[in-house]
């Protein structure tokens, strides 16, 4: 299993900034890199303050021929399950990816704050990224070790790198719409 962690601050108050993250995810999607679309297949309200929302993520990047074929797949997808607590402000999600996805757990926090005298926010994003044992046995054959680390080691780098610029396009957008 490997963690990650990282910290974003914005310039936007912590109540529009997460209300934007939450509820309009979709809208963000041409101001993140590499991601195609974001769908909201499910949307709860689970109890008072408390949001449960499933999206399918679909990315621009695809799978390397070699790779498409021995893994039944052609293009990097996943989805994610979270759920939003507006009185502490954190989000709990797990992401399912469309590839390995029964050899991998994923599933982390993010908490915000409010920072900058109440004109900023401070997302702490954290999860952790496990690939089971063997899950690459196949396609790594005697390099399965090194191959599961360099993996592991990508996806921990992507995945706050990608909640990066989902808050950022957050930011941008609830300042141009202030602005106007």
């Amino acid at each position: 299993m490997k963690s990650f962690e990282t910290l974003v601050l914005v310039r936007q108050p912590v109540e529009r900034l997460w209300a934007t993250v939450r509820d309009r995810l979709p809208d963000l999607v041409p101001s993140i890199d590499e991601v195609e679309t974001v769908l909201v297949l499910e949307r709860d309200e689970v109890a008072p303050g408390r949001t449960r929302i499933v999206n399918e993520w679909r990315s621009t990047q695809h799978i390397p021929a070699v790779l498409a074929k021995a893994l039944h797949a052609t293009e990097i997808g996943w989805i994610d399950r979270s759920e939003w607590d507006s009185v502490t402000r954190v989000c709990r999600w797990s992401i399912e990816p469309s590839v390995l996805g029964e050899h991998i757990e994923c599933r982390g926090t993010t908490t915000y704050a409010s920072a900058m005298g109440g004109r900023g926010s401070r997302i702490t994003f954290a999860g952790s990224f496990d690939l089971a044992p063997g899950a690459l046995g196949k396609l790594a054959g005697p390099l399965e070790r090194p191959v599961a680390a360099f993996v592991e080691s990508m996806v921990t780098t992507l995945i706050p790198k990608n909640a990066r610029s989902v808050f950022e396009a957050a930011a941008a957008l609830v300042d141009t719409e202030v602005g106007s």
